[in-house]
């Protein structure tokens, strides 16, 4: 495996002392971890650039035999280091990180990629809520990782749902008057068309 491709960092691990064992999020290859040996002391090689959110360009080599690739260089695009300075935005943003984590398995993730590169760039410059970035990665995640809920159609019956609107968590989705269940919740119109419409928004457009 001898690759060059933009990467987020997700997570980063310091192992055997002076190695860095990083979890990334690629573009075209989705989760991937990598090893950069001696990266807690290379100063040269990797500047500022194994940190948790790092938009990188990295070159990796190896990783065969079930090992994880070596990193053999990172270029930094953009270090994103206003959320690692503020305890606030740290958390936030290991959030969505870890959305992706638990959500996507090595190998896969691709089309999340973009979605969160846009959604560290917001958060780090403020320009949208944090409750509608937040419900707007959780759906995209959703939709990339197929659990997004059925929102088209009653998720019992098949049929076209007529107001009043319900939501039944174990339906997976929206359910019409006919089939609502004891514990199914009502569903208002505007939260309903939200949750249609905002994981195909940018974060740019969230505040309209």
């Amino acid at each position: 495996m001898n690759i060059t491709t933009e990467a987020l960092v997700l997570t980063a691990q310091t192992v055997a002392e002076k190695d860095v064992l990083l979890f990334l999020l690629s573009p075209g290859w989705g989760r991937l971890t990598a090893l950069a040996k001696g990266g807690r002391k290379s100063k040269r090689r990797f500047v500022n650039a194994l940190e948790p959110f790092s938009h990188l360009r990295v070159h990796l080599r190896g990783g065969k035999g079930g090992l994880p690739p070596f990193l053999d260089q990172a270029d930094l695009l953009n270090p994103f280091e206003g959320l690692r300075f503020s305890p606030s935005s740290f958390i936030k943003a290991s959030y969505l990180c870890e959305l992706v984590e638990g959500f996507f398995s090595p190998s896969t993730g691709q089309e999340i990629f973009l979605p969160l590169l846009r959604a560290l760039g917001s958060l780090e410059r403020e320009d949208c809520p944090w409750g509608l970035l937040k419900l707007h990665f959780e759906l995209q995640v959703l939709k990339a990782s197929g659990f997004f809920p059925r929102l088209g159609e009653c998720s019992r019956c098949g049929g076209l749902p007529r107001r009043p609107f319900f939501f039944s968590f174990q339906a997976g989705g929206l359910v019409c008057a006919a089939c609502r269940g004891e514990e199914d919740r009502p569903l208002s119109p505007p939260t309903l068309s939200l949750m249609r419409h905002a994981a195909a928004l940018s974060p740019e457009k969230l505040r309209r």
